[in-house]
Parts: C-alpha cells; structure tokens; sequence
C-alpha cells in the first residue's frame, strides 16, 4: 500500500473541520453562560458579582462574556457616556439560546432534523414555530449532505478520540476487536422511535441522540458553576455522573475496545435522517478514475465504511474530508453536482413529507426533548430556578426557591400551568414526586406523590432533600382523561468527587482492557493446543 502524500497543514480539509468542531464544543458552553450573564446583567448585579469572583473560573467565565459581547458597542447609555449599553448588551445576549439540539444564534432559530421530526410525531402536527426553525438545517442538508454528522455533531470528537485510543491499545500490544454492524440498522433504529413516538406521544430518541445529550450535560454543568460560586464555592468541583454522561461514556468504551464508529455509522437515528434528507445532495466527493492508483487508502480511512476508490459513496457520507486529504494523487476531490430532474423531484416530496409528517389537528401529550435551563433575568436577588416545559396545548412552569437547594433545609417548588393559546391557567390537579438518582440510573422516591397546596392556580410543594446528590422532579397530570409526565433534573450540593469519575473511568477502561487481552490470550493457548493435537 502506497503512502499518502501530506498537504500543507492549511490546505488538509481535517484541520477546518476540527477548527469548526471545536467551536461547536465552546458554544454549547458559551450559550447556558451568555444566558447567566443577561440575567447578571439584567439584575444590575453584573459589575458586583465580577469583582466578588475575581481570580476565580466564574469571574473569568463573566468577565470573558462581557467583553465578547461588548464588542462593536461603545459605552453610553441614559446619557452617561462612561455606562455600560446595558439594553443594548441584553439584546445582543439574548440573540444567543439553546444547544445544538435547538439553538437561536444571532435571532434564528434553528432545530435538529430529529428534534423537528420527534416534536411533529408526538403532537401530531407542525407548528409555523417549528417549520421555520428546521428551514436552514433542511436546506443545508439537501445542498451539502449530511455534514452536520461530520462538522458540527459533538460525537465526532468522541470517536475521533476513541479511534486515537484504539491506536493506544494496538502500541501496548492489546489489539482491540474490530466488530462491524450493518450501517442500515439506524434506519431500523430511526423508523422503531418514530413510531413508538407517533404511537405513544412520548419522544424517546433524544435519550440516546448525543447533540441533545451534550447539550443538556453543558447546560448542567455552568449552572453547577455559578451556582457553587453564588454561595462562596469557587474550587474544583464535580457535579456527578448523570445517565446522560454513563450513555456517552459507555459509546466511548465501546468504540474504544470493540467498533470503531460504530454510533455515527450504523445505530444513530439522527444521522438515519440526515442521510435519507441528504441523498440528493449538491455537494460530493468524486474520484478522477485517470489519477487514481487503486492504493485503497482512502477505503481504509472512511470512518463511515464506504468505498471512494470504486464510486462507491451514496447518501452515507458525511463530506468529512478525510479520503480527499488522504490521497496521494489528489484524485478526490468536491464537486457540485446538481441532481438528476426525477431525483430531485423524489427530494422535494421528502422535504414536504418530513414539513408536514402528521398534520393532524389532533394533540397528543408529550415530553418535549431537553428542559430548558434558565435563571429569572428579572430577580435582583438571589436567582430563582425556572424550569419551563410544553406539554401538548400546556407550557409549565416549575420555579425552585431557593435555585440552588442546600441539603437538609425545606425548599419551596411552585407549578403553574397555561393553555400557550389562549393563556388559561390549568386548574385541574397536579402531584409533584421527587426521585433521587442513584448510581447507574436507579431511582428512590424521597417526596410525594403530593398535590401540593392550592394557591388559586398556582401549586406549591416543599420538598427536602436529605443529601447532595442528582434528583428527579416528576410532575404529573390529568387532561382530558390522559395522564401526562414531566421529568426535570435537579442537582443539589456537590455530589460525588473528581476521584469518583476518574476511578469510575479507569475502572471500566481496565475491564475492557483485561477482557480483551484475557480472550486473546485463551484463543492463543486453544489454536497452540489444535496444533499440537
């Protein structure tokens, strides 16, 4: 086998898509922190808790922001030529929400395809709000392919660093498996959710979807940073392993010791999609068959498992790069290639079916993906949690006081429920039950179920959590003879330690490392023993 040729280091597609990538990972850090400095700043409480947190990660985090976001905008305002543009700075914030789930960058909304398409099928119609925050991810998509999987998803630099340990392994002679699933099982996986979604009105995929895992496990761990700091705790902390973080871990792992790509390439129902979306893309790698060599390096190197050196690529690839920078005759190339008249009438009846997929005028009750984390921007005082949820016709929500709870010491929830069309307050009951996560997903009820005390339409709880630790608020209710479930996370004190996570890594990394050389090892000693017979 022949040897690639290296480009310079600004000509190699691999270093753009890491650049980009890495800057994906930073805004789904930056947006949960631009959030907490609007409400700083919205509370007149910006320039103080700055300087109470100097020298410390907090400080540094606020200090950062306002200068980022400073920018362009000169000082004045109320005719004071030396004050902060306050209005002016809360607008600029406030043009940045989300995750890369669902994300609002500079006023435009935008969706992940399986956020929309799971939003649709569990309420069963396609709301304009929806419609045109899935536009740009849509047209992108149908022009360029599935490049979100290969230069914006967070897992690929979990399995761009699991491939890295897999070569690790190969140095210390512990030669990982190299196990392959059918790349078709995602459709499998894409089409089971989407019915059990449309069958049942409870999203599941974004439990195992990690752009919506990421962006949760971000959100958690800036609150847990301000949090700790609003009550004088600045060092190092660790806020414990969620399901979340053992969900991506154990990808990790299993990429690591047993299938490299195995996620993006064959289970992921979020790369299912885009691929079925992106079929008729613009944009493709093609191979010039005159400077091809027929070195099969470039088939080696696709992490997605197709063939560029025989023409072999479909709807699978990601654009990533990787067999363009690799050749050594530079025979791979992108083009733009527009599609054939009857395929791209097939792609325009795919958009409008994915547009409108269940336009029905019936509404089904749902859990819509990821709780959205924020702190009340209008609370001058110690910040209040708000945690807001749609259900079907309803929006809750439930405000913690105080927003980060101490251990031991009686907290106060309320729930208030309102009709998002014609702002009816929901009257009928809602039980609050309190669960606390333990170890590996497991779950003990510490409060309720309890209907709480009635305050005309509001509903008040006074839950107390015994220790630190992760917890679960589950809201439950009845409308119209359908019993409905929130589920909210809630993190209290500083659960587990550095060391914990550290030991709990180690700890499985060495299992999978003393399995795979055991098993190595007996194979060895039965074909010694075959041949010796």
């Amino acid at each position: 086998m022949k040897t690639a040729t290296r480009l310079p280091w600004w000509k190699r597609i691999a270093v753009y898509r890491r650049a980009v990538q890495l800057l994906v990972f930073a805004g789904l850090l930056a947006l949960p922190i631009t959030a907490r400095y609007a409400h700083y700043l919205s509370a007149r409480s910006l320039d103080k808790t700055i300087d109470s947190w100097r020298g410390t990660l907090p400080g540094a985090l606020m200090g950062l922001s306002d200068k980022a976001l400073r920018l362009g905008i000169p000082d004045g305002e109320g005719g004071v030529a030396t004050r902060r543009p306050r209005k002016k700075l809360l607008a600029r914030a406030r043009a940045f929400y989300g995750s890369a789930w669902s994300a609002r960058l500079f006023g435009v909304s935008m969706t992940d395809l399986l956020a929309g398409v799971e939003s649709a099928a569990a309420s069963r119609t396609m709301r304009l709000v929806l419609v045109t925050g899935l536009a740009i991810p849509l047209i992108a998509t149908a022009l360029l392919g599935r490049v979100f999987c290969g230069w914006i998803c967070p897992m690929g630099i979990l399995s761009a660093l699991a491939r890295k340990t897999r070569e690790l392994l190969v140095f210390l002679e512990l030669k990982p498996f190299d196990l392959k699933v059918d790349p078709r099982a995602k459709y499998f996986v894409l089409a089971a959710g989407a019915l059990v979604v449309l069958a049942t009105g409870l999203p599941l995929l974004h439990h195992i979807y990690p752009p919506a895992l990421f962006g949760r496990e971000a959100h958690a761990w800036v609150a847990a940073v301000f949090d700790r700091a609003e009550s004088g705790r600045t060092g190092f902390f660790w806020v414990g392993l969620s399901s979340a973080s053992l969900f991506l871990l154990a990808l990790f792992l299993l990429e690591t010791a047993a299938a490299p790509g195995l996620w993006c390439r064959s289970l992921c129902p979020g790369g299912a999609l885009y691929s079925l979306v992106g079929r008729f893309r613009l944009l493709r790698v093609k191979r010039k068959a005159a400077g091809c060599v027929d070195c099969s390096i470039c088939d080696e190197l696709c992490p997605m498992g197709l063939f560029p050196m025989t023409d072999r690529i479909g709807m699978e690839c990601d654009n990533c790069g990787i067999c363009v920078d690799a050749c050594p005759t530079h025979a791979l190339s992108y083009i733009l290639k527009p599609p054939e008249k009857r395929r791209a009438g097939k792609l325009a009846s795919a958009v409008l079916s994915l547009l409108f997929l269940g336009a029905s005028t019936v509404e089904a009750h749902h859990i819509m993906g990821i709780p959205h984390y924020s702190y009340d921007e209008s609370y001058p005082q110690a910040p209040v949690l708000k945690l807001v949820e749609t259900v079907g016709p309803w929006e809750f929500q439930l405000t913690g006081y105080p927003g980060n709870p101490t251990p031991g010491v009686r907290t106060e929830l309320h729930a208030y429920a309102v009709a998002t069309a014609t702002k009816k307050a929901f009257e009928g009951d809602i039980e609050l039950e309190v669960f606390e996560v333990l170890a590996f997903g497991a779950k003990k009820s510490i409060y309720g179920p309890d209907s709480g005390r009635r305050d005309k339409s509001l509903h008040k709880y006074f839950p107390t959590y015994a220790t630190e630790g992760n917890y679960e608020l589950v809201l439950s209710f009845m409308d119209e003879g359908i019993v409905s479930t929130l589920r909210f996370p809630m993190v209290v004190g500083e659960p587990g330690s550095p060391w914990t996570a550290v030991g709990l890594f180690a700890a499985c990394l060495a299992s999978f490392l003393v399995l795979i050389r055991a098993v190595r090892i007996k194979r060895r000693r039965a074909l010694g023993a075959e041949a010796a017979a």
